[in-house]
């Protein structure tokens, strides 16, 4: 195991490489992401054979109760999960380079829940939160997400090969939504310009807004996109209605998935269904790209009584239900963890 030094830009390029290739690899475990969390600390561990980068972690650090530091590995490690020893080799190497207070180290890698998965960590001594976490935001990530898995899977599903069959696996009355918001006159485009991301984020605020929910700040995106520009791991997606864009969303192309992380629109010209047709357009880059799956992000529920499962199922409602492990927690202080646990009671 082995600390990434940052300075060393050709063993940083592996790395990304890694991250950016791999199947499971994902945009949290690119040490660009510790740069665009500009108030948390971060340290990057390795594991090589032959020579050969095969295992990743980045870890990301924050004071999250007074004097200790929670070390979080988000979406990560991308690394054979189903190798505990492993797993806990590259958490040892971290916190050997890691302050003395940190009371814990957090893994939510995106792999399928199983009993026995679960049981195996509890037998390697780690804590874990899945089942008994019954509230969306109970987890730093949500563990509840909808997927389409472009290869065909769940019952009645095709493997997905061209945009044809693309249309074809989505509800009938959605394929009908989408053809009406080009019937009106809906175009779509996507870049990764700092004019895109401006326009994205209006569309973002007008939603959250309507919807009484917070939001991150302008000054987060413009750093995203400083970061991720030209990279081809990055777009913007925006659609136009007479002159003016009414709808955005904003997703990241890694290993085997894109994975829409944000958007917006505005409620009055809903009738439009612009929403609809950017998720079009942006599964079929993932199309394109020939990945595995496209995810459109967490849930509550897996019922249409939970409004995001509702309109992201339509998507995807042959597909089978994407709840993944959870929290891994390999707790280093105790006292400090409880103290932590209780703003999710």
């Amino acid at each position: 195991m082995t600390i990434l030094n940052l300075d060393d830009q050709e063993k940083v390029s592996a790395y990304q490489k890694f991250v950016r290739e791999n199947p499971r690899g994902q945009v949290t475990q690119d040490p660009l992401w510790g740069e665009l969390k500009a108030n948390w600390n971060h340290v990057y561990v390795y594991h090589e054979t032959d020579g050969q980068i095969d295992a990743v972690m980045s870890v990301l650090t924050v004071e999250a109760v007074p004097g200790k530091i929670l070390a979080y590995a988000g979406r990560g490690p991308v690394a054979d999960i189903e190798d505990v020893d492993l797993i806990k080799d590259l958490i040892k190497e971290a916190l050997a380079a890691l302050p003395d207070n940190v009371f814990l180290f957090r893994m939510d890698p995106e792999v399928q829940y199983s009993d026995e998965l679960n049981q195996k960590y509890l037998d390697a001594g780690f804590q874990t939160r899945n089942t008994q976490v019954t509230h969306m935001h109970g987890n730093i990530q949500p563990r509840k997400n909808v997927v389409l898995y472009y290869d065909g899977r769940g019952e009645g599903a095709m493997p997905i090969t061209n945009e044809d069959e693309l249309m074809l696996h989505f509800k009938p009355k959605l394929r009908n939504d989408i053809r009406r918001a080009f019937r009106d006159g809906v175009t779509i485009s996507f870049g990764d310009s700092e004019d895109d991301i401006r326009a994205l984020f209006d569309t973002y605020v007008a939603m959250a807004k309507n919807h009484g929910i917070t939001h991150r700040p302008l000054d987060y995106f413009l750093r995203m996109q400083k970061l991720w520009a030209g990279t081809g791991l990055f777009r913007v997606y925006l659609a136009h209605f007479e002159g003016q864009v009414i709808a955005g969303g904003l997703g990241f192309a890694y290993g085997d998935e894109i994975w829409y992380m944000y958007a917006g629109s505005y409620r009055e010209f809903g009738k439009h269904n612009a929403p609809a047709a950017i998720q079009y357009e942006m599964l079929k880059w993932g199309l394109s790209l020939g990945k595995v799956e496209y995810d459109f992000g967490g849930i509550g529920e897996f019922d249409v009584s939970d409004g995001l499962y509702k309109f992201k199922h339509e998507f995807a409602y042959h597909d089978p239900n994407a709840e993944y492990i959870g929290e891994l927690d390999w707790v280093v202080d105790e006292e400090g963890y409880k103290d932590y646990l209780k703003q999710f009671d």
